[in-house]
């Protein structure tokens, strides 16, 4: 009996950010929080 294994190794790495990404992201990451801020304000005006 034959036993035949073939292994693949696949390394991937992660790119670095440009600083113009990295400024959208935490644009991203603001604009989210203050949805989330004034969603929480109405549902507490709610109950």
């Amino acid at each position: 009996m034959k036993f035949k294994a073939f292994f693949l190794t696949i390394t991937i790495q992660k790119r670095k950010l440009s600083q113009n990404e990295v400024l959208h992201d935490q644009h991203v990451q603001n604009t989210m929080d203050e949805v989330k801020e004034v969603q929480s304000s109405l549902y507490n005006r709610l109950f």
